[in-house]
């Protein structure tokens, strides 16, 4: 028997000797960290009374059970179940449903995110409104733009108004991005948005930051540049990918494939044929070539992970590939 029969075993009969919610909602969980790591034909080995749990009395167990079945059922199968959960009396289930909605990405779903914000709980609007973003439909711009006056929803609301893109959030951004005591990440994210609008003050402390190379904020700056696709950066990426000693190398090459471009493949590409790349480098230059969102790129991310065991790390790079796959076809 395998170390993951083991666990998965375990984890069974940990849920199984649940006695209380709480108990049932650490199962659960302990379930779902199994499950990321779980090649997909074995997924369905993990689904022991799903229903039941999801049909439970405490609210904190269907939230869990929800998260459980947002790993394990098939896409055709889970998005009738989220829409049905936009109902649920209890707002943690709603907020799952929601969030999981909204990272699916689909056009289709705009009917199911137009109800949820119109919620009655923060949190759900919340959620729905960045599933609007993704969408480019501005419906949530007003509840976007008014989380950047808290610090608990102010960086995935900035992340959210970055998809959207929409000039009218301009004024509100620059507010945030000039306020004092603003922590770098989201001074940065905040530079994106900017920049991603054509806001040139937004690209040009994006390239600043970059140049800084012990600054805190260098790996994420050098995904935002890319994101923004400041082409005035693409030489910085290029040198930070080139240099074996460059804490952010990784970072550089997402950056580089979510800015794409004439001779990104190839550059891409090469990095993984260099002598002495080290694991996770590799697996952050597959994960720019997914960025690409070419199909050239993701044949060439298909090759690799047909080369590889299933683990952890194969599973998030899958996700990846499905993930800006879904984005193409959208």
């Amino acid at each position: 028997m395998s170390d993951w029969d083991h666990q998965r075993d375990a984890a069974l009969l940990q849920l199984a000797a649940a006695k209380d919610a709480h108990q049932r909602v650490t199962a659960l969980d302990d379930l779902l960290a199994l499950a990321v790591a779980t090649p997909p034909e074995r997924k369905q080995e993990l689904i022991s009374d799903l229903a039941t749990h999801l049909a439970d009395r405490d609210g904190g167990v269907r939230a869990a059970a929800l998260s459980l079945a947002g790993e394990l059922l098939p896409t055709e199968e889970l998005i009738p179940l989220l829409g049905e959960r936009l109902a649920d009396e209890d707002v943690r289930v709603r907020v799952e449903a929601a969030s999981q909605l909204a990272d699916q990405v689909r056009p289709e779903l705009r009917g199911s995110l137009a109800r949820a914000l119109q919620d009655e709980a923060y949190e759900v609007r919340f959620e729905a409104a960045r599933g609007m973003a993704s969408l480019k439909h501005p419906a949530g711009l007003d509840l976007l733009v008014e989380a950047l006056n808290d610090s608990e929803w102010r960086f995935r609301a900035l992340g959210a108004l970055g998809e959207l893109a929409d000039p009218r959030c301009v004024p509100a951004v620059r507010r945030t991005f000039r306020r004092w005591f603003l922590n770098v990440f989201e001074r940065a994210r905040a530079a994106t948005v900017l920049a991603l609008v054509g806001e040139a003050d937004g690209a040009n402390y994006l390239v600043k930051r970059l140049r800084k190379r012990w600054s805190f904020d260098r790996a994420i700056v050098a995904e935002m540049v890319g994101e923004a696709r400041i082409e005035s950066a693409r030489e910085l990426l290029l040198t930070m990918l080139h240099d074996p000693k460059e804490p952010a190398r990784g970072a550089a090459a997402r950056g580089l494939g979510r800015m794409g471009g004439e001779g990104a493949y190839e550059v891409l590409t090469t990095m993984l044929e260099r002598p002495g790349l080290e694991e996770d480098e590799r697996m952050d230059v597959l994960e720019g070539l997914c960025l690409l969102r070419t199909g050239q790129a993701h044949r060439k991310v298909e090759e690799q992970l047909a080369k590889m065991e299933w683990s952890e790390d194969k599973a998030e790079l899958q996700a990846w590939l499905e993930a800006c796959a879904r984005d193409m076809r959208g």
